[in-house]
């Protein structure tokens, strides 16, 4: 096993190549700057399959018929008034 000399600040004696665990490391603990704004950009399509989606989620639905079926009047046959 390689011995490394660590009281002194030269730098030149340190492993220099980076193993799979730093990598990981290095990305999960990063520093985010929680001001700087979001930018996300989209192809044509994927604007557009976007927007369709979103069209789809937030339309206005409107069914009288399903409005009147779940809302009617129930008249049971054990509770009469």
């Amino acid at each position: 096993m390689k011995e490394f000399d660590l009281t002194e600040n030269t730098g030149n004696n340190l492993p220099t190549q980076v193993g799979i665990w730093g990598k990981v490391k290095n990305f999960l603990f990063q520093e985010i700057d929680l001001n700087k704004p979001i930018v996300v950009e989209l192809t044509p399509k994927e604007e557009k399959v976007l927007t369709e989606v979103h069209d789809f989620l937030f339309q206005e639905l409107k069914f009288p018929e399903l409005h009147d079926f779940l809302f009617q009047d129930i008249t049971t046959l054990f509770w009469k008034k």
